[in-house]
């Protein structure tokens, strides 16, 4: 049985370290380790991983996540880190995480005993997309894109209007109206995609 390929990325430290070790511990995964940057982000578009593990330490951390889930909706990405406060657990989900492992102070063996709950769920073969699905989720990407447009569009409008401009705020709302659409449909693509990971 081929085994299922994983990638593993954030900044190196005790819990990168632990989080590596309970992946490779795990039988069927194949696991590369590799940093942030232009080789993750061309692996992980490659199509040949079931998922990414990032690591995160701070909240500056989290720019890499957020390019791999906009490139890749369809890629379950696990997020592991010290402790996650409401705010950021919201703001994690809500722009597509998987899942979200908090370590704290958990012993190594809980954390690789969720790490190896999460992974043994990424190695069941998920369901193939119905044929009422692949029309929407093509929709979707074709939504995205648009507004992916018209936000590009609104922030440069907005870089060359002076902040006591009568119409600023308007502007302003337009772009994170536009953003908060763009992120819940690239969350309902990625569940339709992965949803049957999911399932038993």
């Amino acid at each position: 049985m081929p085994r299922v390929k994983i990638l593993v990325s954030g900044k190196k430290g005790k819990l990168y370290n632990a989080v590596v070790r309970a992946v490779a511990s795990r039988r069927g995964i194949a696991l590369e380790a590799i940093p942030p940057g232009a080789s993750l982000f061309e692996k992980a578009q490659s199509g040949s991983y079931a998922a990414v593990v990032f690591v995160l330490e701070t909240e500056p951390d989290w720019e890499p996540v957020r390019w791999l889930l906009q490139r890749n909706p369809a890629l379950p990405l696990v997020a592991v880190l010290p402790k996650a406060s409401p705010k950021q657990r919201k703001e994690l989900l809500g722009e597509g995480v998987s899942e979200i492992i908090e370590a704290g102070d958990l012993p190594a063996g809980e954390v690789r005993r969720q790490l190896h709950g999460t992974l043994e769920r990424l190695q069941t073969k998920p369901q193939p997309l119905s044929d009422s699905d692949l029309p929407i989720t093509t929709d979707l990407h074709t939504i995205r894109s648009a507004l992916t447009a018209i936000l590009g569009n609104a922030e440069l409008v907005l870089e060359k209007v002076p902040a006591s401009h009568p119409r600023r705020k308007a502007l302003e709302a337009i772009v994170q109206g536009v953003a908060e659409v763009e992120t819940t449909l690239r969350r309902v693509e990625r569940r339709l995609k992965t949803r049957g990971q999911s399932r038993p």
